[in-house]
Protein backbone atom coordinates (compact mmCIF):
# COMPACT_ATOMS: atom_id res chain seq x y z
CA UNK A 1 0.00 0.00 0.00
CA UNK A 2 2.53 2.95 0.60
CA UNK A 3 4.31 1.62 -2.88
CA UNK A 4 1.30 2.38 -4.34
CA UNK A 5 1.08 5.90 -2.37
CA UNK A 6 4.28 6.68 -3.39
CA UNK A 7 3.82 6.24 -6.96
CA UNK A 8 1.10 8.01 -7.13
CA UNK A 9 2.25 11.11 -5.31
CA UNK A 10 5.39 10.70 -7.84
CA UNK A 11 2.82 10.85 -10.61
CA UNK A 12 1.16 13.38 -9.12
CA UNK A 13 4.25 15.35 -8.66
CA UNK A 14 5.47 14.77 -12.38
CA UNK A 15 1.84 15.73 -13.55
CA UNK A 16 2.34 19.01 -11.56
CA UNK A 17 5.86 19.93 -12.59
CA UNK A 18 5.09 18.86 -16.47
CA UNK A 19 3.88 22.34 -17.98
CA UNK A 20 5.24 24.35 -15.67
CA UNK A 21 6.61 27.85 -17.17
CA UNK A 22 10.27 28.55 -17.72
CA UNK A 23 11.15 31.84 -16.21
CA UNK A 24 14.72 33.46 -17.44
CA UNK A 25 15.43 36.62 -15.77
CA UNK A 26 17.57 38.94 -18.17
CA UNK A 27 19.23 41.50 -15.65
CA UNK A 28 21.31 44.35 -17.93
CA UNK A 29 24.23 46.08 -16.11
CA UNK A 30 25.14 47.63 -19.55
CA UNK A 31 22.81 48.12 -22.37
CA UNK A 32 23.07 44.93 -24.11
CA UNK A 33 20.90 42.94 -26.61
CA UNK A 34 20.63 39.41 -26.02
CA UNK A 35 19.27 36.44 -28.84
CA UNK A 36 17.76 33.34 -27.60
CA UNK A 37 16.08 31.54 -29.57
CA UNK A 38 14.82 32.98 -32.35
CA UNK A 39 14.15 35.92 -30.75
CA UNK A 40 16.64 39.48 -29.96
CA UNK A 41 15.62 41.33 -26.39
CA UNK A 42 16.77 44.90 -26.71
CA UNK A 43 17.98 46.01 -22.90
CA UNK A 44 18.62 49.67 -21.46
CA UNK A 45 21.20 49.66 -18.86
CA UNK A 46 19.63 48.97 -15.46
CA UNK A 47 16.80 46.79 -16.80
CA UNK A 48 15.42 43.74 -16.07
CA UNK A 49 13.18 41.89 -18.87
CA UNK A 50 11.53 38.35 -18.16
CA UNK A 51 11.35 35.42 -20.46
CA UNK A 52 8.73 32.68 -19.99
CA UNK A 53 8.58 29.36 -21.96
CA UNK A 54 5.57 27.31 -21.60
CA UNK A 55 4.29 24.65 -23.23
CA UNK A 56 7.18 21.81 -23.24
CA UNK A 57 8.78 20.07 -20.02
CA UNK A 58 12.13 20.24 -21.39
CA UNK A 59 14.30 22.92 -24.18
CA UNK A 60 17.10 23.23 -25.11
CA UNK A 61 18.60 26.73 -26.60
CA UNK A 62 21.46 28.80 -27.51
CA UNK A 63 21.49 32.08 -25.43
CA UNK A 64 24.02 35.10 -27.06
CA UNK A 65 25.22 38.60 -25.46
CA UNK A 66 28.68 38.75 -26.53
CA UNK A 67 29.26 35.05 -25.59
CA UNK A 68 27.24 32.26 -26.39
CA UNK A 69 26.14 29.57 -24.09
CA UNK A 70 24.06 26.82 -24.47
CA UNK A 71 21.02 26.30 -21.60
CA UNK A 72 18.79 23.34 -20.93
CA UNK A 73 15.86 23.68 -19.16
CA UNK A 74 13.25 21.99 -17.53
CA UNK A 75 9.25 22.78 -16.73
CA UNK A 76 9.84 24.67 -13.59
CA UNK A 77 13.30 26.01 -13.79
CA UNK A 78 14.06 29.54 -13.28
CA UNK A 79 17.08 31.23 -14.44
CA UNK A 80 19.09 34.64 -13.69
CA UNK A 81 21.39 36.04 -16.31
CA UNK A 82 23.09 39.03 -15.03
CA UNK A 83 24.55 41.10 -18.28
CA UNK A 84 27.69 42.52 -16.47
CA UNK A 85 29.39 45.79 -16.99
CA UNK A 86 32.50 43.98 -18.03
CA UNK A 87 30.19 42.63 -20.84
CA UNK A 88 30.84 38.99 -18.76
CA UNK A 89 27.66 37.10 -18.45
CA UNK A 90 26.81 35.48 -15.54
CA UNK A 91 24.05 32.42 -14.56
CA UNK A 92 23.39 33.61 -11.17
CA UNK A 93 24.19 30.63 -8.59
CA UNK A 94 20.77 30.49 -6.19
CA UNK A 95 21.66 26.89 -5.38
CA UNK A 96 19.05 25.41 -7.30
CA UNK A 97 19.51 22.61 -9.81
CA UNK A 98 19.34 24.47 -12.61
CA UNK A 99 22.17 27.06 -11.91
CA UNK A 100 24.36 23.68 -11.09
CA UNK A 101 23.38 22.28 -14.48
CA UNK A 102 24.06 25.34 -16.81
CA UNK A 103 27.05 26.36 -15.17
CA UNK A 104 28.24 22.72 -15.92
CA UNK A 105 27.09 23.44 -19.43
CA UNK A 106 29.05 27.06 -19.79
CA UNK A 107 32.14 24.51 -18.05
CA UNK A 108 31.90 22.11 -20.67
CA UNK A 109 31.72 24.57 -23.54
CA UNK A 110 34.82 26.50 -22.47
CA UNK A 111 36.42 23.22 -23.10
CA UNK A 112 34.87 22.92 -26.39
CA UNK A 113 36.19 26.45 -27.23
CA UNK A 114 39.87 25.24 -25.73
CA UNK A 115 39.91 22.64 -28.42
CA UNK A 116 39.34 25.27 -31.00
CA UNK A 117 42.39 27.41 -29.57
CA UNK A 118 44.79 24.57 -29.70
CA UNK A 119 44.06 23.98 -32.94
CA UNK A 120 44.11 27.27 -34.62
CA UNK A 121 45.91 29.87 -31.91
CA UNK A 122 47.61 26.71 -29.27
CA UNK A 123 49.38 30.34 -27.92
CA UNK A 124 46.69 31.99 -26.41
CA UNK A 125 46.36 28.72 -24.34
CA UNK A 126 47.10 28.51 -20.81
CA UNK A 127 50.22 26.57 -20.05
CA UNK A 128 47.78 23.66 -18.85
CA UNK A 129 46.16 23.38 -21.78
CA UNK A 130 48.85 22.36 -23.80
CA UNK A 131 48.57 19.13 -26.34
CA UNK A 132 44.47 19.10 -25.44
CA UNK A 133 42.96 16.92 -28.05
CA UNK A 134 39.44 15.79 -28.70
CA UNK A 135 40.77 12.54 -26.43
CA UNK A 136 41.25 14.71 -23.52
CA UNK A 137 38.50 17.00 -23.71
CA UNK A 138 36.09 13.77 -24.19
CA UNK A 139 37.42 12.04 -21.23
CA UNK A 140 37.60 15.30 -18.97
CA UNK A 141 33.66 15.62 -19.99
CA UNK A 142 32.59 12.52 -19.12
CA UNK A 143 34.53 12.89 -15.67
CA UNK A 144 33.04 15.95 -14.82
CA UNK A 145 29.75 14.55 -15.51
CA UNK A 146 30.10 11.49 -13.25
CA UNK A 147 31.29 14.03 -10.77
CA UNK A 148 28.10 16.47 -11.41
CA UNK A 149 25.28 13.56 -11.35
CA UNK A 150 26.73 12.41 -7.73
CA UNK A 151 25.79 15.13 -6.48
CA UNK A 152 22.70 15.91 -8.56
CA UNK A 153 21.04 12.39 -9.08
CA UNK A 154 17.64 13.73 -9.72
CA UNK A 155 19.37 14.92 -13.65
CA UNK A 156 19.87 11.33 -13.83
CA UNK A 157 16.48 11.39 -15.38
CA UNK A 158 16.66 13.65 -18.23
CA UNK A 159 19.79 15.39 -18.46
CA UNK A 160 22.08 12.25 -18.29
CA UNK A 161 20.75 10.94 -21.32
CA UNK A 162 20.90 14.48 -23.48
CA UNK A 163 24.67 15.03 -22.28
CA UNK A 164 25.59 10.82 -23.36
CA UNK A 165 24.07 12.00 -26.54
CA UNK A 166 25.61 15.08 -26.84
CA UNK A 167 29.45 13.37 -26.03
CA UNK A 168 28.73 10.90 -28.93
CA UNK A 169 27.85 13.00 -31.61
CA UNK A 170 30.41 16.23 -30.40
CA UNK A 171 33.10 13.21 -31.01
CA UNK A 172 31.92 11.98 -34.12
CA UNK A 173 31.40 15.68 -35.56
CA UNK A 174 35.29 16.40 -34.93
CA UNK A 175 36.56 13.23 -35.33
CA UNK A 176 34.93 14.13 -39.22
CA UNK A 177 36.07 18.09 -39.23
CA UNK A 178 32.22 18.86 -39.68
CA UNK A 179 31.36 22.34 -38.66
CA UNK A 180 28.91 24.97 -38.81
CA UNK A 181 28.04 25.61 -42.77
CA UNK A 182 26.42 23.08 -44.70
CA UNK A 183 27.64 19.46 -46.32
CA UNK A 184 25.47 19.49 -49.42
CA UNK A 185 27.57 17.11 -51.87
CA UNK A 186 30.25 16.09 -49.16
CA UNK A 187 31.01 12.53 -49.51
CA UNK A 188 31.56 10.21 -46.82
CA UNK A 189 33.41 6.57 -46.00
CA UNK A 190 30.73 4.03 -45.96
CA UNK A 191 31.82 2.99 -42.68
CA UNK A 192 31.41 7.15 -41.50
CA UNK A 193 27.95 7.56 -42.91
CA UNK A 194 27.17 3.86 -41.42
CA UNK A 195 27.96 6.27 -38.12
CA UNK A 196 25.59 9.47 -39.03
CA UNK A 197 22.83 6.76 -39.65
CA UNK A 198 22.35 6.08 -36.02
CA UNK A 199 20.74 9.34 -35.64
CA UNK A 200 17.78 7.76 -36.79
CA UNK A 201 17.67 5.14 -34.51
CA UNK A 202 18.59 7.06 -31.36
CA UNK A 203 15.62 9.55 -32.53
CA UNK A 204 13.25 7.12 -30.53
CA UNK A 205 13.89 8.87 -27.59
CA UNK A 206 12.70 12.36 -27.84
CA UNK A 207 15.05 13.92 -25.45
CA UNK A 208 17.92 13.54 -27.96
CA UNK A 209 16.47 16.56 -30.05
CA UNK A 210 17.88 18.52 -27.01
CA UNK A 211 21.38 17.57 -27.95
CA UNK A 212 22.88 20.20 -30.03
CA UNK A 213 25.18 18.11 -31.48
CA UNK A 214 22.85 15.49 -32.02
CA UNK A 215 20.69 17.93 -33.79
CA UNK A 216 23.83 19.21 -36.06
CA UNK A 217 24.51 15.35 -36.77
CA UNK A 218 20.67 15.40 -37.81
CA UNK A 219 21.43 18.12 -40.06
CA UNK A 220 24.11 17.03 -42.23
CA UNK A 221 22.70 13.85 -42.46
CA UNK A 222 19.23 15.43 -43.58
CA UNK A 223 21.98 16.84 -46.53
CA UNK A 224 22.79 13.68 -47.70
CA UNK A 225 19.21 12.08 -47.53
CA UNK A 226 18.21 15.23 -49.56
CA UNK A 227 20.53 14.53 -52.29
CA UNK A 228 20.81 10.64 -52.18
CA UNK A 229 17.33 9.80 -50.67
CA UNK A 230 17.94 6.33 -50.58
CA UNK A 231 14.99 5.52 -49.19
CA UNK A 232 13.20 7.01 -52.40
CA UNK A 233 10.76 8.87 -49.88
CA UNK A 234 10.67 12.50 -52.10
CA UNK A 235 8.88 12.78 -55.11
CA UNK A 236 9.67 14.72 -58.50
CA UNK A 237 12.35 17.87 -57.82
CA UNK A 238 10.10 21.00 -58.49
CA UNK A 239 8.05 19.81 -55.63
CA UNK A 240 10.31 21.56 -53.04
CA UNK A 241 8.68 22.34 -50.17
CA UNK A 242 6.47 18.85 -50.07
CA UNK A 243 9.80 16.66 -49.98
CA UNK A 244 11.22 18.90 -47.29
CA UNK A 245 8.72 17.35 -45.38
CA UNK A 246 8.62 13.75 -46.48
CA UNK A 247 12.67 14.19 -45.99
CA UNK A 248 11.25 14.11 -42.31
CA UNK A 249 9.82 10.47 -42.58
CA UNK A 250 13.38 9.06 -42.48
CA UNK A 251 13.21 9.59 -39.10
CA UNK A 252 10.50 7.35 -36.51
CA UNK A 253 7.27 9.83 -35.13
CA UNK A 254 8.42 12.09 -32.50
CA UNK A 255 10.09 14.99 -31.59
CA UNK A 256 13.18 14.73 -33.71
CA UNK A 257 10.57 14.08 -37.02
CA UNK A 258 8.74 16.94 -35.91
CA UNK A 259 11.48 19.10 -35.78
CA UNK A 260 12.58 18.10 -39.13
CA UNK A 261 9.71 19.15 -41.08
CA UNK A 262 9.85 22.40 -39.28
CA UNK A 263 13.34 23.22 -39.68
CA UNK A 264 13.69 22.15 -43.50
CA UNK A 265 10.19 24.61 -44.32
CA UNK A 266 11.48 27.31 -42.14
CA UNK A 267 15.15 26.97 -43.81
CA UNK A 268 13.91 28.41 -47.21
CA UNK A 269 10.51 30.19 -45.57
CA UNK A 270 12.43 33.87 -46.85
CA UNK A 271 12.28 31.94 -50.97
CA UNK A 272 8.71 31.11 -51.00
CA UNK A 273 6.97 32.18 -54.27
CA UNK A 274 3.80 34.16 -54.39
CA UNK A 275 2.96 31.56 -56.90
CA UNK A 276 3.49 28.40 -54.64
CA UNK A 277 1.95 29.86 -51.51
CA UNK A 278 -0.81 27.68 -51.81
CA UNK A 279 1.30 24.12 -51.73
CA UNK A 280 3.95 26.17 -48.58
CA UNK A 281 0.59 26.77 -46.77
CA UNK A 282 -0.96 22.70 -47.26
CA UNK A 283 2.84 21.93 -45.58
CA UNK A 284 2.35 23.72 -42.73
CA UNK A 285 -0.76 22.29 -41.92
CA UNK A 286 0.84 19.14 -42.09
CA UNK A 287 3.43 20.42 -38.73
CA UNK A 288 3.13 19.75 -34.93
CA UNK A 289 0.35 22.41 -33.86
CA UNK A 290 3.27 24.40 -32.35
CA UNK A 291 5.50 24.58 -35.42
CA UNK A 292 2.76 25.10 -37.53
CA UNK A 293 1.94 28.52 -35.56
CA UNK A 294 5.11 29.54 -35.39
CA UNK A 295 5.68 29.44 -39.07
CA UNK A 296 2.34 31.06 -39.74
CA UNK A 297 3.44 34.03 -37.32
CA UNK A 298 6.35 34.00 -39.72
CA UNK A 299 4.70 34.09 -42.98
CA UNK A 300 2.28 37.23 -41.88
CA UNK A 301 5.40 39.01 -40.63
CA UNK A 302 7.17 38.35 -44.32
CA UNK A 303 3.83 39.29 -46.32
CA UNK A 304 3.80 42.18 -44.34
CA UNK A 305 7.52 43.27 -45.16
CA UNK A 306 6.93 42.31 -48.56
CA UNK A 307 3.73 44.20 -49.11
CA UNK A 308 4.75 46.88 -51.38
CA UNK A 309 7.72 44.52 -53.22
CA UNK A 310 7.45 43.33 -56.23
CA UNK A 311 8.05 39.73 -56.00
CA UNK A 312 6.74 38.28 -59.33
CA UNK A 313 8.82 39.62 -62.97
CA UNK A 314 6.92 40.33 -65.53
CA UNK A 315 8.84 39.50 -68.58
CA UNK A 316 9.02 35.91 -68.62
CA UNK A 317 12.07 35.57 -70.78
CA UNK A 318 14.95 37.97 -69.31
CA UNK A 319 17.22 39.79 -71.60
CA UNK A 320 20.49 39.81 -70.13
CA UNK A 321 24.19 39.76 -71.16
CA UNK A 322 27.09 40.38 -70.39
CA UNK A 323 30.89 40.26 -71.06
CA UNK A 324 33.53 37.18 -70.61
CA UNK A 325 36.75 37.26 -69.30
CA UNK A 326 38.00 38.08 -72.76
CA UNK A 327 35.72 40.74 -73.14
CA UNK A 328 33.72 39.08 -75.36
CA UNK A 329 29.54 39.94 -75.22
CA UNK A 330 27.19 37.01 -74.66
CA UNK A 331 23.47 37.17 -74.51
CA UNK A 332 21.44 35.18 -72.82
CA UNK A 333 19.49 33.80 -75.82
CA UNK A 334 22.08 32.18 -77.29
CA UNK A 335 22.02 29.42 -74.87
CA UNK A 336 17.69 28.96 -75.89
CA UNK A 337 17.09 25.35 -76.30
CA UNK A 338 18.88 24.02 -72.85
CA UNK A 339 18.05 24.44 -69.55
CA UNK A 340 20.00 27.87 -67.88
CA UNK A 341 21.02 28.25 -64.25
CA UNK A 342 21.14 31.60 -63.86
CA UNK A 343 23.45 32.85 -61.01
CA UNK A 344 23.53 36.54 -60.10
CA UNK A 345 26.66 37.58 -58.10
CA UNK A 346 29.21 39.58 -57.27
CA UNK A 347 33.07 39.22 -55.52
CA UNK A 348 31.85 41.40 -52.61
CA UNK A 349 29.31 39.24 -51.71
CA UNK A 350 29.77 36.64 -48.64
CA UNK A 351 27.05 34.46 -48.89
CA UNK A 352 27.68 34.23 -53.07
CA UNK A 353 31.50 33.19 -52.67
CA UNK A 354 30.71 30.29 -49.93
CA UNK A 355 28.04 29.19 -52.60
CA UNK A 356 31.00 28.92 -55.52
CA UNK A 357 32.08 25.05 -53.91
CA UNK A 358 29.09 23.89 -53.87
CA UNK A 359 28.02 25.13 -57.75
CA UNK A 360 31.36 23.76 -58.52
CA UNK A 361 30.29 20.48 -57.03
CA UNK A 362 26.40 20.81 -59.02
CA UNK A 363 27.94 21.10 -61.84
CA UNK A 364 30.33 17.92 -61.77
CA UNK A 365 27.45 15.91 -60.90
CA UNK A 366 25.50 17.21 -63.41
CA UNK A 367 28.50 17.08 -66.50
CA UNK A 368 26.75 16.46 -69.60
CA UNK A 369 23.15 17.07 -69.04
CA UNK A 370 21.26 19.63 -71.22
CA UNK A 371 21.98 22.49 -68.72
CA UNK A 372 24.05 25.89 -68.75
CA UNK A 373 25.14 27.24 -65.34
CA UNK A 374 25.66 31.12 -66.29
CA UNK A 375 27.76 32.69 -63.20
CA UNK A 376 26.32 37.04 -63.93
CA UNK A 377 28.38 38.80 -61.69
CA UNK A 378 27.31 42.26 -60.75
CA UNK A 379 30.80 44.05 -60.23
CA UNK A 380 31.26 47.51 -61.38
CA UNK A 381 33.71 48.02 -64.44
CA UNK A 382 36.25 49.26 -61.81
CA UNK A 383 35.92 45.88 -59.83
CA UNK A 384 36.32 43.80 -63.13
CA UNK A 385 39.68 42.78 -62.45
CA UNK A 386 39.14 41.75 -59.22
CA UNK A 387 36.16 39.54 -61.02
CA UNK A 388 38.93 37.89 -63.35
CA UNK A 389 41.62 37.35 -60.68
CA UNK A 390 38.39 35.44 -58.61
CA UNK A 391 36.96 33.81 -61.78
CA UNK A 392 40.91 32.32 -62.80
CA UNK A 393 41.79 31.65 -59.13
CA UNK A 394 38.97 29.79 -58.29
CA UNK A 395 38.91 27.88 -61.37
CA UNK A 396 35.24 28.59 -61.65
CA UNK A 397 33.27 26.30 -64.65
CA UNK A 398 30.12 27.39 -66.84
CA UNK A 399 29.75 30.73 -68.50
CA UNK A 400 31.26 33.38 -66.54
CA UNK A 401 30.10 36.82 -67.52
CA UNK A 402 30.12 40.10 -65.92
CA UNK A 403 27.01 42.54 -66.03
CA UNK A 404 27.64 45.47 -68.84
CA UNK A 405 24.24 47.09 -68.39
CA UNK A 406 22.34 48.51 -65.26
CA UNK A 407 21.79 46.66 -61.98
CA UNK A 408 18.81 48.53 -61.45
CA UNK A 409 17.53 46.81 -64.99
CA UNK A 410 18.59 43.71 -63.73
CA UNK A 411 17.36 44.15 -60.45
CA UNK A 412 14.15 45.07 -61.39
CA UNK A 413 13.56 42.62 -64.38
CA UNK A 414 14.26 39.80 -61.84
CA UNK A 415 13.08 41.47 -59.09
CA UNK A 416 16.02 40.90 -57.26
CA UNK A 417 16.28 42.38 -53.59
CA UNK A 418 19.94 40.79 -52.80
CA UNK A 419 22.26 38.15 -53.99
CA UNK A 420 23.22 35.40 -54.35
CA UNK A 421 19.92 35.16 -56.56
CA UNK A 422 19.05 31.66 -58.77
CA UNK A 423 16.69 31.50 -61.35
CA UNK A 424 16.30 28.57 -63.75
CA UNK A 425 14.87 29.10 -67.31
CA UNK A 426 13.73 26.16 -69.61
CA UNK A 427 14.78 25.87 -73.07
CA UNK A 428 12.24 27.46 -74.24
CA UNK A 429 13.36 30.46 -73.07
CA UNK A 430 11.08 30.32 -69.69
CA UNK A 431 11.66 31.59 -66.39
CA UNK A 432 10.25 29.17 -64.62
CA UNK A 433 11.70 28.69 -61.59
CA UNK A 434 13.20 32.38 -59.61
CA UNK A 435 14.65 33.82 -56.31
CA UNK A 436 15.45 29.90 -55.20
CA UNK A 437 17.13 29.45 -52.23
CA UNK A 438 21.56 28.58 -52.74
CA UNK A 439 22.75 25.97 -54.30
CA UNK A 440 23.97 24.69 -50.79
CA UNK A 441 20.25 24.02 -49.95
CA UNK A 442 20.45 20.98 -52.72
CA UNK A 443 16.56 22.14 -53.80
CA UNK A 444 18.09 23.28 -57.54
CA UNK A 445 20.09 20.16 -57.87
CA UNK A 446 16.80 17.86 -57.52
CA UNK A 447 15.27 20.06 -59.60
CA UNK A 448 17.88 20.01 -62.30
CA UNK A 449 19.10 16.37 -61.55
CA UNK A 450 15.68 15.53 -63.83
CA UNK A 451 16.63 17.44 -67.01
CA UNK A 452 17.72 15.08 -69.54
CA UNK A 453 21.52 14.51 -70.68
CA UNK A 454 21.87 15.70 -74.12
Amino acid sequence: MKKVLFCIVCLNMALLCFGQPVKIKLVAEREAFVLFGDERYDLKKGETRWITLEGENMYGKRLWSNEECFLFLEAGDSLEVVLHENNELELKDDGSVCAARNNWLRKADLLKQRLKYARLIPQMLPKEYEGLNLERVCDSMNVWLATYLKEYPADRKNFEKVMRTEFKYYRLLEENGIKSSKTTFQEFPGEVLAQFAEVIPDAKDDRVVYSPSYWRMVEVYVDYLRIEDPGKLQGKGDRIYENEVKLAKYFPKGAVRDKIAYTNLDNILYWVRPDGRGDFDKCVERLAPRYAGVLREKLIKQDADRKDRKLVPENLYPSLSGETVNGERVDLSSFKGAWILLDVWATWCGPCCNEIPFLAEMEKRLQGRNIEFVSLSVDKLADREKWVKMVREKEMKGVQLRLTGKKSELNEMLCISGIPHFAIINPAGELVWNGLPGVSYGLIYRILKEVPVR
